[in-house]
């Protein structure tokens, strides 16, 4: 321990002649968490050298032994050989004293030109754009299962509702392609985030920029990026990038938990209009009849923290003067938990879906309780009768609270019935008291009628295909 703090001593200069007490260590120290992004710090470090090679402000020669030296390092992290201190702080001062003592003091150019404000803000552009690519696939995936549920139901009857109340009958695919778009717009918000953080700070340094003859725009280059900050200020200052991530995250979890939400309920005894299976419900420690979505809870309960880590950022964001402030060292918190979040959330809700079986016979039962017709019978008065739809509204109210007072269904009405509440004046052609009559007769883009249905399918596919594999 002596060892490595003399070596930190070192790397902070000459201005400090004793440590630091050991409160101040524990709450400076990042190491615990963020070496997660040991490989991004080596990934830029050696653009970074090699950028200084290039310029020749270090030799060829200098710039081989610090890239022999930090993929040692990589390995050694890999294989759980580096030894990790508090007095260190960081994963950044971390690989740069194992490099000292590998390499000597050619290690200590690698810090030419560039500071820890710049270094970690681009191993956490880095790491995020690295995650949001794989988390896109999976966001993908799950475009797909909904696409697939919705055309293996695509002859379902499902309940729609308003105020958790049966309000009208819709296919079962309609009500899957729902979601589909929900997600679609999500995966739109986490390409809009990896645009953002699709931009270079390295070369900002501390604040100004650097007193050597960079090129950013190789750095750039070399590590994946489309473009540069044009301000160094503004590259180490700014969390934009991390935010329209908690921003998507937010968003698709509200997503996710909005349908969980709803399956938890459907897969109860008293809807009974899903089955989950064994691989995705969990027993109960008492009661032995019991099979709970738990899966389903979980995510659910998901949403508050990852809507959490976002108030989090706001909060050390407001009123943070430029540039660089230490504050934002509790950034790698969030963004870490909520990456992980992420991936359990899409995992997970893929799993659901591929595991919930759907009852649709339930379903119409439960319509035909809920007078789920009665908005088409309106309509039919309105159209036929030429009423007023109030007036329409008024003589169906009528006609429903009849078929509860003798217990009945609205597709159980006879002629006899319809006389008996309105008369000689009106009557209704029964047919359209039919479930999926009532589904066909909706008309225009995006309705829930078997044509119109075909036709989102085909616009869902398309998106589909123009995302790839």
């Amino acid at each position: 321990m002596e060892h490595m703090s003399e070596n930190k001593k070192n790397l902070w200069g000459g201005r400090f002649e004793s440590k630091i007490s050991k409160i101040s260590q524990e709450i400076s120290e990042s190491i615990s968490f963020d070496k997660a992004l040991y490989k991004y710090d080596i990934e830029a470090s050696l653009a970074h050298a090699q950028m200084l090679s290039k310029q020749k402000i270090i030799t060829k020669e200098q710039f081989e032994k610090i890239k022999a030296g930090l993929l040692q390092i990589q390995k050694e992290i890999e294989e759980n050989k580096m030894e990790f201190s508090f007095e260190l702080e960081d994963i950044h001062m971390h690989i740069e004293n194992r490099l000292t003592e590998i390499i000597g003091e050619e290690g200590k150019r690698l810090h030419t030109g560039r500071s820890r404000n710049d270094q970690v803000a681009v191993d956490t552009h880095l790491f995020l754009k690295d995650n949001i690519l794989k988390q896109k696939k999976l966001l993908i995936n799950l475009l797909k299962t909904f696409y697939e549920k919705a055309k293996e139901h695509k002859n379902d009857i499902w309940a729609g509702y308003t105020h958790t109340q049966i309000a009208q009958p819709v296919l079962l695919g309609h009500y899957l392609m729902a979601y589909f778009w929900k997600f679609q717009r999500d995966l739109l918000l986490l390409e809009f985030a990896f645009k953002e953080a699709d931009v270079s700070p390295l070369g900002g340094a501390a604040l100004a920029g650097a007193n050597y003859d960079i090129d950013r725009e190789f750095t750039a280059k070399k590590l994946g990026f489309s473009s540069v900050y044009e301000n160094s200020m503004d590259a180490v200052s700014t969390r934009d990038y991390q935010l329209s991530y908690h921003f998507f995250a937010v968003r698709l979890f509200i997503h996710i938990s909005r349908i969980c939400e709803e399956l938890i309920w459907y897969n109860s005894a008293e809807f009974q209009y899903v089955t989950m299976t064994d691989k995705v419900t969990t027993g109960s420690s008492i009661m032995p009849q019991k099979k709970n979505p738990d899966i389903a809870e979980i995510l659910r309960g998901k949403t508050g923290r990852v809507a959490g880590s976002l108030n989090a950022l706001l909060m050390n964001l407001k009123s943070l003067p430029l540039t660089y402030n230490r504050d934002l060292q509790e950034d790698k918190i969030y963004l870490f938990d909520t990456v992980k979040q992420i991936s359990l959330g899409l995992e997970g809700l893929i799993e659901i879906l591929k595991n919930t079986v759907f009852h649709p016979q339930k379903v119409e039962q439960n319509l035909e309780k809920g007078f789920a017709q009665a908005t088409d019978i309106a309509d039919y008065l309105v159209t036929t009768y030429n009423l007023p739809f109030r007036e329409a509204h008024e003589l169906t109210g009528k006609l429903v609270k009849y078929c509860e007072s003798k217990k009945i269904t609205l597709s159980q009405i006879k002629e006899t019935d319809l006389t008996a509440v309105w008369g000689e004046k009106y009557t209704l052609s029964l047919k359209i008291l039919n479930l999926k009559e009532c589904i066909n007769n909706k008309q225009g883009t995006g309705s829930t009628s078997e044509k119109e249905f075909i036709n989102q399918l085909k616009k869902a596919e398309k998106v589909l295909s123009g995302l790839g594999d």
